[in-house]
């Protein structure tokens, strides 16, 4: 399974059409990009607000809450692309 590939930003656009439902790109960014690809929160907000095209940037995401938690549908998107979320309590050893 693939972590920290620097490919990631490129390879979730197979997901751009699920980013349009605002409660799948938030949840998406809840997910910890910030551990599966190695950015912050803020360039997570971004990135997902990007795939987007609505006009939107970082600060529609950023501290929306829940972060680090993983959502089924976006755990199982994502590891249709060889990509394992860890939530954020399972990384800290909680």
């Amino acid at each position: 399974m693939k972590q920290k590939d620097p490919n990631f930003e490129k390879e979730i656009q197979a997901l751009a059409s699920k980013m349009e439902d605002d409660d799948y790109a938030k949840a998406f960014y809840r997910v910890g990009i910030d551990y599966i690809y190695g950015c912050s929160w803020r360039y997570a907000g971004g990135m997902v607000a990007s795939m987007r095209y609505k006009g939107e940037d970082y600060l529609d995401f950023y501290c929306s809450g829940n972060e680090g938690n993983v959502r089924k549908d976006i755990e199982e998107d994502l590891n249709s692309l060889e990509y394992i979320p860890v939530p954020y309590k399972k990384l800290k050893g909680e």
